[in-house]
């Protein structure tokens, strides 16, 4: 019922008295325009929610559907942003053959331990130990002369590496890691996450097809480093040695073990400064070195007071060697006494107080 505003009586007769059809008339007309502003709320609201990307029947409304392009992505492996065209393909290797004009015969495919390739309607195609543009030519030749494609066009990539270098000991990820071109020891390294708080510096190289490693020396100097980013290839297995150990025991400020990680000779003067020199009871005469060599132990005497005046050559030390710095017993003995003679006169001095 219309709420209409307040009018004069004689209006108000008027429209009371009106005759039927009259009504009727009007109430049609109201209705054709109410519905109207329904039909065309219901199109607003509809365009609305297009715009806003409204989710289908079933969907979560606060999830927005994925793009298609980004579903069918997510089903290929990812292809290494890198130049591959120096990549030897070896067996194990998984690769992406795609031959253009002809999807039915696009595949990604795994080489088998013979090197071989298995590609529709050509059966077996060998790719083993070359390059990916001989790859590609291999395959586009074994279209053409079996009469399959007239002008075949076939592109290779290699989605996953069985062959690489192989890194070994001190470093944060030790695997295989793959060479596609000129690499060097640093990128490898690099890849891997460095080296380990216990590497040392000397790093292996043993190249393919070579029993003689090489040997490579890190450095922290910023102007000999580069001397040590040799090239490495494919089939290289590189071991980064863990750092050698040294021992300081007996009568220093601070014994301890320490790492050997520097290049250069470590000496004995050395341990003693990294072990905070040495305590007042030490007997420097008496030093020795204890170092085990095939299976055997043995001891070698250090004259380390001759040394500490410059009277006696530094001796070098080896890795797993323990320098024992004895105590002095007679300066022990002197100080225990010392300490009585303190304690008796505060004794005395004690007693005295109170008599």
């Amino acid at each position: 019922m219309l709420n209409w505003p307040p009018v004069s009586g004689k209006r108000m007769s008027k429209r009371v008295f009106a005759p039927a059809h009259h009504h009727g008339r009007l109430r049609f007309v109201l209705e054709l325009v109410i519905a109207g502003l329904f039909l065309q709320g219901s199109g607003i609201a509809q365009t609305t929610g297009q715009q806003q990307g409204r989710p289908a029947a079933g969907a979560s409304p606060t999830t927005s559907p994925a793009p298609a392009e980004s579903t069918s992505n997510s089903l290929l492996a990812p292809v290494p942003a890198m130049n591959q065209s120096q990549y030897v393909i070896s067996p194990g290797d998984v690769l992406e053959v795609a031959v253009f004009g002809a999807p039915d015969l696009s595949q990604k495919t795994g080489v088998n331990s013979s090197g071989n390739i298995y590609m529709p309607l050509i059966s077996y195609v060998h790719v083993g130990g070359m390059h990916l543009d001989d790859a590609q030519s291999a395959v586009e030749q074994a279209y053409f002369k079996n009469g399959v494609l007239k002008n075949p066009h076939v592109s290779i990539t290699v989605t996953s590496y069985s062959s690489g270098v192989v890194l070994m000991g001190e470093v944060g990820r030790p695997g295989i890691y793959p060479i596609v071109g000129s690499g060097r020891l640093f990128d490898i390294l690099a890849e891997a996450g460095g080296t380990s708080a216990n590497a040392g510096q000397l790093v292996a190289i043993t190249h393919k097809g070579s029993s003689q490693p090489e040997t490579v020396f890190l450095t922290n100097d910023p102007a000999r480093s580069m001397e040590a980013n040799v090239s490495v290839q494919q089939g290289d297995t590189i071991i980064v040695a863990r750092a050698g150990v040294i021992y300081v025991v007996g009568e220093v400020l601070s014994p301890n073990g320490f790492l050997m990680d520097e290049k250069g000779q470590y000496t004995v003067m050395k341990a003693v400064a990294m072990a905070r020199g040495l305590t007042k009871f030490a007997k420097p005469s008496k030093a020795r070195i204890v170092r085990r060599e095939n299976g055997t132990e043995q001891e070698i005497a250090i004259p380390l007071d001759k040394i500490l005046v410059s009277e006696a050559k530094d001796v070098p030390m080896q890795s797993n060697d323990i320098l024992f710095i004895p105590p002095n017993k007679g300066k022990i003995a002197a100080a225990r006494s010392v300490d009585v003679a303190i304690s008796l006169a505060s004794g005395l001095a004690f007693y005295g107080a109170f008599h």
